[in-house]
């Protein structure tokens, strides 16, 4: 009984240390409710300021994380939230960028391209308190950006920009280099969705995927204010 006892007590403690740093291999899928997602993004936040996972793993895990989150949910949850927010201030303080879309831009359907290498040289992203600007730049060739620009904009409910649509018109006649203070000397190809134009300073909340001549997708979600 003692030796069964001891054996018992050795798995439970294999299985709490496996569970603790194995976190790279987390099942999202398996997290069927905001509880389970609480613990498991506070274990990812630990993790992540131990420097047990890569950067790379753990991007890939918060991403998916906060995507499992907006499928869980339509409302915020202040916890959880909280804690993303811990995360994101970990990797600050680390000097890492975080590359992905923020929750709030993945409640308005905000998606990433599929088949497409994120360009971490180009993508940015500024975090304050609500606040913030996200510029993801993806690359690969030209007609799967604008195959993937369109279904990005279909599900998130975008619109081609209006002011872009005149520019790139103009763009085609020739013998204007500005409009609006866009430079439009390379907009012969390319498109612009929005869900607001792209002057507009009025929008609490920005959304654009864009197409350039140069076979790069850009996705851009600003929020101006703190709901």
């Amino acid at each position: 009984m003692k030796k069964q006892l001891i054996v018992a007590l050795l798995l439970s403690a294999a299985l709490v240390w496996c569970t603790k740093t194995d976190i790279s291999k987390l099942d999202i899928n398996s997290l069927t409710d905001l509880p389970a997602l609480q613990k498991a993004t506070t274990q990812v936040s630990q993790e992540i300021n131990k420097w047990s996972i890569t950067m790379d793993q753990a991007q890939s895990i918060v991403d998916k994380l906060q995507q499992r989150y907006v499928d869980l949910t339509d409302t915020a949850d202040q916890n959880i939230e909280t804690t993303f927010g811990t995360i994101q201030q970990i990797f600050d303080t680390k000097a890492v960028t975080l590359y992905v879309l923020p929750i709030w831009a993945k409640r308005l359907w905000m998606t990433e391209p599929k088949w497409m290498e994120l360009d971490k040289s180009l993508s940015q992203q500024n975090y304050l308190s609500g606040y913030g600007s996200t510029l993801l730049v993806f690359r690969w060739n030209y007609t799967i950006a604008l195959q993937q620009a369109k279904t990005i904009a279909q599900k998130a409910h975008l619109y081609v920009s209006n002011e872009f649509a005149q520019a790139q018109a103009i763009a085609k006649i020739g013998n204007i280099d500005y409009i609006s203070g866009l430079d439009i000397g390379g907009l012969s190809k390319g498109i612009i969705y929005v869900n607001h134009e792209l002057l507009d300073t009025r929008a609490d909340q920005f959304l654009s995927v864009g197409v350039d001549q140069n076979w790069t997708l850009t996705l851009q979600a600003t929020k101006r204010k703190s709901n």
